[in-house]
């Protein structure tokens, strides 16, 4: 996959943006994440709490998301999914190309 390819998550309201990079997955500023998504299983919550105490996730004009103040790096697309759901996620299955909606799971067996 290109690394000029931006993938997009939408969970609830929140819509964000981010690729796969070397050591990780990169997540976009101004992408945004929900506050209390539906899942009841909150396995990042901790991790979520240090994003919002470093100002790296920042209250968002609707109440019910966060946004992110710069673009961050996570360690996977799964983490970074479950940062933006407030929940569980598998990243490859749930990240979307944009041109085509394929996963990115599908993108990486191209």
């Amino acid at each position: 996959m290109s690394e000029g390819h931006w993938l997009v998550l939408r969970a609830q309201k929140a819509q964000a943006f981010g690729r796969p990079e070397a050591n990780g997955f990169l997540v976009r500023k101004g992408s945004t994440v929900m506050r209390e998504g539906s899942p009841r299983v909150k396995r990042d919550r901790e991790e979520r709490e240090r994003l919002v105490r470093l100002g790296v996730l920042v209250p968002h004009n609707d109440l019910k998301l966060y946004r992110f103040s710069r673009d961050h790096h996570f360690g996977s697309s799964s983490v970074a999914g479950r940062i933006v759901k407030d929940g569980n996620c598998s990243g490859p299955q749930s990240w979307r190309r944009l041109t085509d909606g394929k996963t990115l799971k599908e993108a990486k067996h191209e």
